[in-house]
């Protein structure tokens, strides 16, 4: 059992300590937690919280306990512009699309937010669905990380954001669609790769060896002329090759 001690040395402080009674040994435990109104409240328990508040003494800052991404970052200002003010967090940054509130901001607040929230989760998330992994794929992917539904959800996502070589952007260890997504944003400008071009179909397409849009073509034209059905199709519907390119594209070296 532990409770927070404030104290004055030699005239300096008030220090704030947490002290701790080990019963193995029968002796206090004292663990210095800094100069009292600088204390860092993400290192107290609510109770030593509350504790130091009744006391009269501050914080270094308020702890912020919900916050949730609105991923646009419109969404999120015109949410910030509903709640009332001392409702959001002292940290909270219009130029985020993360909303922060303030420990003390009111359920009704928190069940906004957290609607606001779920709201955006449908509507990016939902629109995309699912992507089919070619045979390919599925040799690349760790699947003792993730599952087959999450990366055919991630690949979706990801294509959807416009980037052609989706394994270029994306890794087992990115959790949901929210954070492919994400990724996909963040590289966009920088992965070089190709964007996706509803206009252009398989007759404007002059395909050579040299001119092969990722290396997730690469690899499934090789799977392709070895006769796998689904990196044929995988070339055919979803990258716009024609069989005749399958079949007279040398596979690279």
């Amino acid at each position: 059992m532990s409770t927070i001690v404030t104290r004055r040395i030699e005239g300096s402080g008030p220090y704030a300590y947490r002290v701790t009674y080990r019963s193995a040994d029968g002796r206090h435990h004292w663990e210095y937690l800094g100069p009292v109104g600088a204390v860092d409240p993400e290192g107290l328990t609510d109770e030593e919280t509350a504790q130091l508040r009744e006391e009269g003494f501050g914080l270094a800052r308020h702890r912020v306990t919900t916050s949730h991404d609105l991923r646009r970052l419109e969404v999120a200002n015109g949410l910030r512009d509903r709640l009332k003010e001392g409702v959001l967090a002292p940290t909270d940054d219009r130029r985020s699309t993360v909303v922060e509130l303030a420990e003390d901001a009111p359920t009704t607040a928190r069940q906004l937010l957290e609607a606001e929230a779920e709201d955006m989760v449908q509507e990016l998330d939902k629109g995309a669905g699912q992507a089919a992994l070619t045979e390919a794929e599925k040799g690349r992917i760790d699947f003792t990380e993730t599952t087959i539904p999450e990366a055919q959800a991630a690949k979706a996502a990801i294509l959807d954001e416009g980037i052609d070589d989706w394994t270029s952007v994306w890794s087992e260890d990115l959790t949901g669609v929210g954070e492919a997504r994400q990724a996909a944003r963040d590289n966009r400008q920088s992965i070089g790769g190709d964007r996706l071009d509803n206009e252009e179909g398989p007759d404007e397409r002059t395909t050579s060896n040299d001119e092969m849009r990722s290396e997730a073509e690469k690899q499934a034209l090789k799977y392709a002329k070895e006769g796998d059905a689904d990196a044929r199709a995988y070339l055919l519907e979803e990258r716009g090759w024609t069989a005749s390119e399958i079949e007279t594209t040398p596979v690279a070296a």
